[in-house]
């Protein structure tokens, strides 16, 4: 099995990073046709960051073919810090599993990449290594990496277990 070394790195500053999943129901009851949508009001703004930030990466590298194959992410979501928080780490809302969720439908939805996904399909993320962190207002955002993914732990010449 071969593995490319191709990896895709991005910083998507200056937009808080919103969180996919919660819902919310609009519209009256179900007979009189109410539907779900999206609780966050800022998770189509962040997409829409991200999905610049992946035109932005294609034009400057020239690679506009999407990952395929299975695939790893590293993120770091970047939270602002309330004036009267000292916590080291932002143990509340969003969580941490649905600013990921935001991530991958936002680099692998052609509405938000111009017509150009990065990666082919988000159920082809088979690794997340993922931190939600404070920062300065300038660091603001999410930075991440896309790259194809490594053997399986238990095909490794040294298993962990």
């Amino acid at each position: 099995m071969t593995v490319s070394n191709r990896t895709a790195r991005l910083w998507v500053r200056g937009i808080e990073p919103a969180p996919q999943g919660s819902k919310r129901y609009v519209g009256g009851n179900r007979a009189s046709g109410g539907r779900f949508i999206e609780a966050s009001k800022k998770l189509e703004p962040f997409r829409q960051a991200i999905g610049q930030a992946v035109i932005e990466h294609m034009a400057k590298t020239g690679d506009t073919e999407p990952f395929t194959g299975p695939l790893e992410i590293e993120a770091i979501f970047v939270m602002p810090r309330p004036k009267t928080i000292k916590r080291f780490w932002p143990t509340v809302a969003p969580d941490l599993d649905k600013l990921c969720r935001a991530l991958g439908d936002s680099i692998s939805l052609e509405r938000y990449c111009g017509g150009q996904p990065l990666i082919a399909d988000d159920a082809l993320v088979v690794t997340w290594l993922a931190q939600k962190v404070y920062g300065e207002p300038d660091e603001i955002g999410v930075y991440f990496t896309v790259r194809q993914a490594g053997i399986p732990w238990h095909m490794a010449e040294n298993p962990i277990f």
